[in-house]
Protein backbone atom coordinates (compact mmCIF):
# COMPACT_ATOMS: atom_id res chain seq x y z
CA UNK A 1 0.00 0.00 0.00
CA UNK A 2 1.01 3.66 -0.66
CA UNK A 3 2.30 5.12 2.74
CA UNK A 4 0.52 8.21 1.22
CA UNK A 5 -2.45 7.23 -0.65
CA UNK A 6 -4.24 5.02 1.77
CA UNK A 7 -5.26 7.78 3.76
CA UNK A 8 -7.18 9.31 0.17
CA UNK A 9 -10.59 8.84 -0.73
CA UNK A 10 -11.20 11.10 -3.78
CA UNK A 11 -14.12 12.09 -5.83
CA UNK A 12 -13.69 11.94 -9.85
CA UNK A 13 -16.04 13.28 -12.39
CA UNK A 14 -16.43 10.68 -14.84
CA UNK A 15 -18.84 8.02 -15.69
CA UNK A 16 -16.79 5.11 -16.26
CA UNK A 17 -13.48 4.16 -15.94
CA UNK A 18 -11.97 6.43 -18.18
CA UNK A 19 -8.54 7.88 -18.16
CA UNK A 20 -9.08 10.40 -15.19
CA UNK A 21 -10.05 7.75 -12.90
CA UNK A 22 -7.21 4.99 -14.30
CA UNK A 23 -4.50 8.39 -13.56
CA UNK A 24 -6.01 8.89 -9.83
CA UNK A 25 -6.05 5.06 -8.99
CA UNK A 26 -2.18 4.37 -10.70
CA UNK A 27 -0.52 8.21 -9.44
CA UNK A 28 -2.31 8.18 -5.99
CA UNK A 29 -3.39 5.03 -5.09
CA UNK A 30 -6.12 5.88 -2.78
CA UNK A 31 -7.76 3.82 -0.37
CA UNK A 32 -11.29 4.51 -1.52
CA UNK A 33 -13.83 6.36 -4.44
CA UNK A 34 -16.86 8.43 -3.32
CA UNK A 35 -19.69 7.88 -5.76
CA UNK A 36 -21.67 11.00 -6.42
CA UNK A 37 -24.95 11.85 -8.81
CA UNK A 38 -22.64 12.99 -11.93
CA UNK A 39 -20.78 9.44 -11.93
CA UNK A 40 -24.59 7.92 -12.43
CA UNK A 41 -26.68 7.29 -15.27
CA UNK A 42 -28.29 3.79 -14.42
CA UNK A 43 -28.26 1.02 -12.95
CA UNK A 44 -25.99 -0.83 -15.10
CA UNK A 45 -23.56 1.58 -16.28
CA UNK A 46 -22.99 2.40 -12.35
CA UNK A 47 -22.41 -1.24 -11.63
CA UNK A 48 -20.09 -1.65 -14.36
CA UNK A 49 -17.94 1.35 -13.25
CA UNK A 50 -17.62 -0.13 -10.26
CA UNK A 51 -16.60 -3.33 -10.91
CA UNK A 52 -14.44 -2.41 -13.71
CA UNK A 53 -12.65 0.21 -11.33
CA UNK A 54 -12.29 -2.63 -9.26
CA UNK A 55 -10.10 -4.97 -12.02
CA UNK A 56 -8.22 -1.95 -12.69
CA UNK A 57 -7.54 -1.69 -8.80
CA UNK A 58 -6.78 -4.82 -8.48
CA UNK A 59 -4.47 -4.99 -11.48
CA UNK A 60 -2.41 -1.92 -10.59
CA UNK A 61 -2.62 -1.98 -6.79
CA UNK A 62 -2.70 -5.61 -6.25
CA UNK A 63 -5.62 -4.72 -4.11
CA UNK A 64 -9.40 -3.84 -4.21
CA UNK A 65 -10.35 -0.20 -3.65
CA UNK A 66 -13.75 0.49 -0.79
CA UNK A 67 -16.23 2.55 -2.42
CA UNK A 68 -18.46 5.02 -0.63
CA UNK A 69 -21.36 6.42 -0.93
CA UNK A 70 -23.73 9.62 0.70
CA UNK A 71 -27.06 8.13 0.86
CA UNK A 72 -28.79 9.39 3.96
CA UNK A 73 -32.06 9.45 2.23
CA UNK A 74 -34.24 12.61 1.90
CA UNK A 75 -32.35 15.89 -0.02
CA UNK A 76 -29.10 13.46 0.46
CA UNK A 77 -29.59 10.32 -1.60
CA UNK A 78 -27.01 9.56 -4.78
CA UNK A 79 -28.45 6.85 -6.11
CA UNK A 80 -31.98 8.45 -5.96
CA UNK A 81 -33.85 7.85 -8.86
CA UNK A 82 -32.03 4.48 -10.12
CA UNK A 83 -32.18 2.42 -6.88
CA UNK A 84 -34.52 3.08 -3.52
CA UNK A 85 -35.74 6.54 -2.86
CA UNK A 86 -35.03 6.67 1.03
CA UNK A 87 -37.10 8.98 3.19
CA UNK A 88 -35.75 12.05 5.09
CA UNK A 89 -34.03 11.09 8.34
CA UNK A 90 -36.45 13.75 9.79
CA UNK A 91 -39.66 11.63 8.18
CA UNK A 92 -38.37 8.22 9.04
CA UNK A 93 -38.57 9.43 12.60
CA UNK A 94 -41.60 9.97 12.86
CA UNK A 95 -42.35 6.23 11.20
CA UNK A 96 -40.39 4.95 14.27
CA UNK A 97 -37.66 2.34 14.80
CA UNK A 98 -39.21 -0.33 12.72
CA UNK A 99 -39.40 1.77 9.57
CA UNK A 100 -35.43 3.03 10.21
CA UNK A 101 -34.90 -0.92 10.26
CA UNK A 102 -36.44 -1.82 7.22
CA UNK A 103 -35.46 1.26 4.88
CA UNK A 104 -31.71 0.53 6.08
CA UNK A 105 -31.78 -2.60 4.76
CA UNK A 106 -33.32 -1.86 2.13
CA UNK A 107 -30.32 0.99 1.80
CA UNK A 108 -27.48 -1.78 2.18
CA UNK A 109 -29.66 -3.84 -0.30
CA UNK A 110 -29.01 -1.25 -3.26
CA UNK A 111 -25.36 -0.63 -1.90
CA UNK A 112 -24.12 -4.56 -1.92
CA UNK A 113 -25.85 -4.69 -5.52
CA UNK A 114 -23.59 -2.10 -6.89
CA UNK A 115 -20.62 -3.23 -5.04
CA UNK A 116 -20.23 -0.02 -2.49
CA UNK A 117 -19.05 -1.03 1.00
CA UNK A 118 -19.61 2.44 3.19
CA UNK A 119 -22.76 4.93 3.44
CA UNK A 120 -21.87 7.76 4.65
CA UNK A 121 -24.93 8.01 7.39
CA UNK A 122 -26.32 8.24 9.61
CA UNK A 123 -26.62 12.07 10.44
CA UNK A 124 -26.51 11.61 14.67
CA UNK A 125 -26.44 15.77 14.70
CA UNK A 126 -29.22 16.62 17.11
CA UNK A 127 -31.40 19.95 15.94
CA UNK A 128 -33.58 21.87 18.47
CA UNK A 129 -37.12 21.12 17.43
CA UNK A 130 -39.28 24.80 16.13
CA UNK A 131 -35.88 26.49 14.90
CA UNK A 132 -34.83 26.09 10.91
CA UNK A 133 -31.72 24.79 10.32
CA UNK A 134 -29.46 23.55 7.55
CA UNK A 135 -29.14 19.88 8.85
CA UNK A 136 -33.43 19.80 9.91
CA UNK A 137 -34.12 17.39 7.34
CA UNK A 138 -31.19 15.21 7.73
CA UNK A 139 -31.60 14.84 11.66
CA UNK A 140 -33.59 12.32 13.33
CA UNK A 141 -34.81 14.42 16.22
CA UNK A 142 -34.19 17.21 18.93
CA UNK A 143 -33.44 15.01 21.60
CA UNK A 144 -30.36 12.92 22.50
CA UNK A 145 -32.43 9.83 23.14
CA UNK A 146 -34.38 9.78 19.48
CA UNK A 147 -30.95 10.34 17.62
CA UNK A 148 -29.31 7.64 19.41
CA UNK A 149 -32.09 4.66 19.64
CA UNK A 150 -33.15 5.84 16.08
CA UNK A 151 -28.90 5.96 14.45
CA UNK A 152 -28.05 2.81 16.70
CA UNK A 153 -30.85 1.04 14.88
CA UNK A 154 -29.76 2.49 11.34
CA UNK A 155 -26.20 1.31 12.35
CA UNK A 156 -27.01 -2.35 13.52
CA UNK A 157 -28.77 -2.86 10.27
CA UNK A 158 -26.84 -1.22 7.83
CA UNK A 159 -23.51 -3.62 9.46
CA UNK A 160 -25.57 -6.09 9.65
CA UNK A 161 -26.44 -6.33 6.12
CA UNK A 162 -22.56 -6.03 5.33
CA UNK A 163 -22.50 -2.52 4.22
CA UNK A 164 -20.26 0.22 6.51
CA UNK A 165 -21.88 2.31 8.67
CA UNK A 166 -20.53 6.22 9.02
CA UNK A 167 -21.96 8.16 11.75
CA UNK A 168 -21.88 12.37 11.51
CA UNK A 169 -20.94 14.48 11.89
CA UNK A 170 -18.38 14.24 15.19
CA UNK A 171 -19.32 15.95 17.71
CA UNK A 172 -22.23 17.55 16.84
CA UNK A 173 -23.68 20.09 13.91
CA UNK A 174 -26.82 21.11 15.55
CA UNK A 175 -25.81 24.24 17.50
CA UNK A 176 -24.20 25.43 13.69
CA UNK A 177 -25.42 28.57 12.52
CA UNK A 178 -23.93 28.16 9.26
CA UNK A 179 -22.89 25.56 6.56
CA UNK A 180 -19.42 24.30 6.26
CA UNK A 181 -19.47 23.73 2.74
CA UNK A 182 -19.66 27.34 2.20
CA UNK A 183 -18.57 28.91 5.57
CA UNK A 184 -16.11 28.21 8.68
CA UNK A 185 -18.81 27.77 11.10
CA UNK A 186 -18.05 28.83 14.94
CA UNK A 187 -19.58 27.15 17.77
CA UNK A 188 -18.96 30.16 20.30
CA UNK A 189 -21.85 30.42 22.99
CA UNK A 190 -21.72 26.29 23.91
CA UNK A 191 -20.87 25.24 27.30
CA UNK A 192 -19.02 21.64 27.55
CA UNK A 193 -21.98 20.66 29.19
CA UNK A 194 -23.61 21.09 25.87
CA UNK A 195 -20.97 19.96 24.16
CA UNK A 196 -21.15 16.58 26.15
CA UNK A 197 -24.83 16.43 25.34
CA UNK A 198 -24.42 16.61 21.49
CA UNK A 199 -22.02 13.89 21.73
CA UNK A 200 -24.65 11.19 23.60
CA UNK A 201 -25.39 10.02 20.05
CA UNK A 202 -21.87 9.24 19.15
CA UNK A 203 -21.42 7.04 22.34
CA UNK A 204 -24.39 5.58 21.52
CA UNK A 205 -22.71 4.65 18.17
CA UNK A 206 -19.48 4.06 19.54
CA UNK A 207 -21.37 1.09 21.42
CA UNK A 208 -23.56 -0.28 18.75
CA UNK A 209 -19.34 -0.72 17.07
CA UNK A 210 -20.21 1.63 14.14
CA UNK A 211 -17.01 1.00 11.79
CA UNK A 212 -16.64 4.69 10.64
CA UNK A 213 -17.03 8.41 11.78
CA UNK A 214 -16.94 11.60 10.38
CA UNK A 215 -16.21 14.75 11.08
CA UNK A 216 -17.52 18.17 11.61
CA UNK A 217 -15.68 21.42 10.12
CA UNK A 218 -16.93 23.30 12.74
CA UNK A 219 -15.05 25.19 15.58
CA UNK A 220 -16.23 23.98 19.48
CA UNK A 221 -14.80 27.01 21.43
CA UNK A 222 -16.11 25.63 24.39
CA UNK A 223 -13.21 22.34 23.99
CA UNK A 224 -11.07 24.17 21.27
CA UNK A 225 -11.35 27.66 20.79
CA UNK A 226 -8.74 27.37 17.06
CA UNK A 227 -9.10 24.46 15.18
CA UNK A 228 -11.86 22.98 13.95
CA UNK A 229 -13.20 19.20 14.87
CA UNK A 230 -11.73 17.76 12.06
CA UNK A 231 -8.09 19.21 12.61
CA UNK A 232 -8.27 19.22 16.41
CA UNK A 233 -6.31 16.58 18.98
CA UNK A 234 -8.68 17.54 21.72
CA UNK A 235 -11.73 16.58 20.18
CA UNK A 236 -10.57 13.77 17.99
CA UNK A 237 -7.82 11.98 19.70
CA UNK A 238 -8.70 12.80 23.39
CA UNK A 239 -12.90 12.62 23.14
CA UNK A 240 -13.33 10.49 20.18
CA UNK A 241 -10.63 8.12 20.86
CA UNK A 242 -9.58 8.65 24.55
CA UNK A 243 -12.74 9.10 26.21
CA UNK A 244 -15.67 7.40 23.99
CA UNK A 245 -12.58 4.32 23.06
CA UNK A 246 -13.64 4.92 19.28
CA UNK A 247 -11.72 2.38 17.78
CA UNK A 248 -13.04 2.42 14.25
CA UNK A 249 -11.95 4.23 11.49
CA UNK A 250 -12.59 8.13 10.86
CA UNK A 251 -13.17 10.57 7.93
CA UNK A 252 -12.25 13.86 7.47
CA UNK A 253 -15.44 15.77 6.04
CA UNK A 254 -14.30 16.67 2.73
CA UNK A 255 -11.50 18.91 2.70
CA UNK A 256 -12.77 20.76 -0.73
CA UNK A 257 -15.36 22.27 1.73
CA UNK A 258 -14.84 26.22 2.89
CA UNK A 259 -14.39 25.38 5.99
CA UNK A 260 -10.87 23.52 5.25
CA UNK A 261 -9.67 24.90 2.17
CA UNK A 262 -10.05 28.51 2.60
CA UNK A 263 -8.18 28.28 5.81
CA UNK A 264 -5.92 25.93 5.95
CA UNK A 265 -3.21 24.37 3.34
CA UNK A 266 -2.63 21.22 2.31
CA UNK A 267 0.86 20.28 4.70
CA UNK A 268 -1.42 21.63 7.41
CA UNK A 269 -4.76 19.98 7.13
CA UNK A 270 -2.20 16.35 7.32
CA UNK A 271 -0.30 17.14 9.75
CA UNK A 272 -3.01 18.17 11.37
CA UNK A 273 -5.28 15.56 10.69
CA UNK A 274 -2.68 12.83 11.16
CA UNK A 275 -1.97 14.27 14.23
CA UNK A 276 -5.55 13.98 15.55
CA UNK A 277 -6.26 10.11 14.26
CA UNK A 278 -7.80 11.00 11.14
CA UNK A 279 -7.42 7.92 9.26
CA UNK A 280 -8.95 8.97 5.34
CA UNK A 281 -8.94 12.02 3.96
CA UNK A 282 -11.73 12.85 1.47
CA UNK A 283 -11.23 15.06 -1.13
CA UNK A 284 -14.67 14.65 -3.79
CA UNK A 285 -14.86 17.94 -5.58
CA UNK A 286 -11.65 19.54 -7.02
CA UNK A 287 -9.14 16.54 -9.00
CA UNK A 288 -6.78 19.03 -8.91
CA UNK A 289 -6.92 18.88 -5.13
CA UNK A 290 -5.93 15.67 -4.55
CA UNK A 291 -1.76 15.79 -5.95
CA UNK A 292 -1.11 18.54 -3.10
CA UNK A 293 -2.88 16.69 -0.61
CA UNK A 294 -0.64 13.86 -1.47
CA UNK A 295 2.36 15.34 -1.81
CA UNK A 296 1.61 17.03 1.54
CA UNK A 297 0.73 13.70 3.41
CA UNK A 298 3.94 11.90 1.87
CA UNK A 299 5.92 15.05 3.08
CA UNK A 300 4.86 14.82 6.57
CA UNK A 301 5.15 11.37 6.66
CA UNK A 302 8.45 10.83 5.99
CA UNK A 303 9.39 14.10 8.17
CA UNK A 304 7.83 13.04 11.05
CA UNK A 305 8.49 10.21 13.46
CA UNK A 306 5.35 10.85 15.54
CA UNK A 307 3.60 11.01 12.26
CA UNK A 308 4.82 7.56 10.92
CA UNK A 309 3.81 5.97 14.58
CA UNK A 310 -0.05 7.15 14.11
CA UNK A 311 -0.24 6.04 10.50
CA UNK A 312 1.10 2.78 11.74
CA UNK A 313 -1.99 2.64 14.27
CA UNK A 314 -4.15 3.91 11.09
CA UNK A 315 -2.97 1.72 8.97
CA UNK A 316 -4.28 -1.01 11.42
CA UNK A 317 -7.73 0.39 11.77
CA UNK A 318 -7.83 0.36 7.92
CA UNK A 319 -7.10 -3.20 7.76
CA UNK A 320 -9.76 -4.21 10.20
CA UNK A 321 -12.30 -2.06 8.16
CA UNK A 322 -10.75 -3.99 4.90
CA UNK A 323 -11.39 -7.35 7.05
CA UNK A 324 -14.99 -6.82 7.40
CA UNK A 325 -15.24 -6.38 4.00
CA UNK A 326 -13.37 -8.98 2.92
CA UNK A 327 -10.61 -6.65 0.62
CA UNK A 328 -8.31 -7.33 3.48
CA UNK A 329 -4.51 -7.99 2.08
Amino acid sequence: MSEAGIHLFIGFKGLSIDEELKHLIKEYQPAGVVIFKRNIEGREQLEALVSSAQAFAMEKLGRRLLFAVDQEGGSVQRLSPHYSSLPSAQSLAEQGPESVSRWAAICAGDLRKIGLQINFAPVLDIVAEGKAHFMESRSFGSTPEQVSELGTVWIETLQANGISATAKHFPGLGRAQLDPHHFAPVIADEKEEDFQLDLVPFGAAVRAGVNCMMTSHAVYRAVDPVRPATLSQEICRVWLRERMGFEGVLFADDLDMAAICENYSPEEAASLGLGCSIDFFLLCQRSESIDPMYRALSDQLKADPLLQSYHRDSIKRIERLRHFHGTGS
